[in-house]
């Protein structure tokens, strides 16, 4: 195509005006799996002569990073693509014509080591048309598939599995982002761990109903926070809350305003309202901003026992509909501790995380009667009633009698 081949594609596709319908854009990702080929055939030879080092670059991953304007990861990978293609003509020659797309191409590389890529170049004529029918995510399954069984068969002992790796990174407003990848037998566990964990949908009158994202979520943190709680259970049965520190003024605890993690993390007065509710409180008496007077005694706000007399009333979360059992709930007040709500059976309910966020994040009003019944109210006036399972209410009530 040369300069020039490229100087028209530069004007064609300023020139370009898509219109929204399915055949078209389906047709120019066809064309760009066809430019990406393209790109990544230059990019061999780019490398192979290693013209990258003109400007100084040390390799065709740097140079992507400076002169493509890549992240670091895209360009390792379209680096890593255009070198194992240089192994393997017949996919390299199945997606400059459209027969593989890039994804495809990308799943293939991925499951194909330096060690196997002669043997894929021997396998390639025939697996490429089997492929060409497959979706991604199946070429994915059936590559992986041939990896697993190139390395059973391989002289040498089975290659270890590529180990897990997560990184949770601080961002600039204070939240986290996770990334990295698990391996099959990790995914599994922890897909089925956030499964167990997501409940249901949130029922009409609810609130907003959260994306699937934000299901997951909720249910990873659920997780933690039980194995936080239960992962040294002692065998008296006693509760071990999370090891979470908030940092808050008593005039500001009393007010709903935000406080700090640990870490200098603002958090807001929601969120220190709700955590207050079932924690263990230090009294700290401080003089300006760095000297400690005092550290007091840690008090729980719901003892080991008034959490067992919760439990025994209530059996589960007590929003209407919702049966997260007491290992995945928390003591909630009614008249919400931060205000002076009395830490008592009378002013206690039990609520799972999600709906301890929807009660204290959108301003529910709960009642709670002498017989265990709660009235709750939503936000937008809905009245829903919650009564504790009869069994339960008869022990509770024999219990404080």
């Amino acid at each position: 195509m040369g300069g020039d081949g490229v100087a028209i594609l530069v004007g064609v596709v300023g020139r370009l005006e898509l219109v929204p319908l399915a055949e078209e854009i389906e047709q120019v990702l066809w064309v760009r799996d066809r430019l990406d080929a393209k790109i990544s055939e230059a990019l061999r030879g780019f490398d192979a002569e290693q013209a990258w080092g003109g400007d100084g670059s040390l390799s065709l991953t740097s140079w992507l990073a400076a002169h493509g304007r890549r992240s670091h990861r895209d360009a390792h990978r379209e680096a890593a693509v255009a070198s194992r293609l240089a192994q393997l003509p017949v996919t390299a020659a199945a997606w400059s014509d459209g027969t593989l797309s890039s994804g495809q191409v990308a799943a293939i590389v991925a499951n194909v080591s330096s060690d196997h890529a002669a043997l894929y170049a021997q396998h390639e004529p025939n697996m490429t048309p089997l492929l060409a029918e497959l979706s991604v995510a199946d070429t994915t399954a059936a590559m992986r598939a041939w990896r697993l069984r190139a390395d059973a068969e391989g002289d040498g002992p089975e290659p270890a599995e590529r180990p897990s790796e997560l990184y949770l990174s601080r961002t600039l407003d204070g939240r986290r982002e996770v990334s990295g990848h698990l391996g099959a037998e990790d995914a599994a566990v922890v897909e089925a761990a956030i499964a167990a964990a997501e409940g249901s949908v949130p029922a009409d009158g609810e609130g907003p109903l959260p994306s699937a994202a934000q299901r997951r979520a909720e249910a990873l943190a659920d997780v933690c926070r039980w194995f936080l709680t239960h992962g040294d259970k002692a065998p008296s049965g006693a509760r071990h809350r999370p090891q979470l520190s908030v940092i808050v003024g008593l005039s500001d605890l009393a007010q709903d305003r935000p406080g700090l993690l640990a870490d200098g993390t603002a958090v807001p007065g929601s969120t220190v309202s709700r955590l207050a509710c079932d924690a263990v409180l230090h009294r700290i008496v401080m003089a300006g901003r760095s000297t400690v007077l005092d550290y007091g005694s840690s008090v729980r706000t719901v003892s080991p026992a008034l959490w067992a007399a919760l439990v025994v009333r209530d059996g589960h979360c007590r929003h209407p509909g919702c049966d997260r059992p007491p290992a995945w709930c928390e003591a909630h007040h009614v008249q919400h501790f931060s205000k002076g709500g009395p830490t008592s059976l009378s002013n206690l309910v039990m609520a799972c995380n999600r709906h301890h966020h929807l009660w204290h994040d959108h301003g529910w009003q709960l009642e709670l009667s002498p017989d265990g019944s709660l009235v709750l109210r939503s936000p937008l006036g809905k009245v829903i009633t919650s009564r504790p399972p009869p069994a339960h209410l008869a022990v509770a009530l024999d219990t404080c009698a």
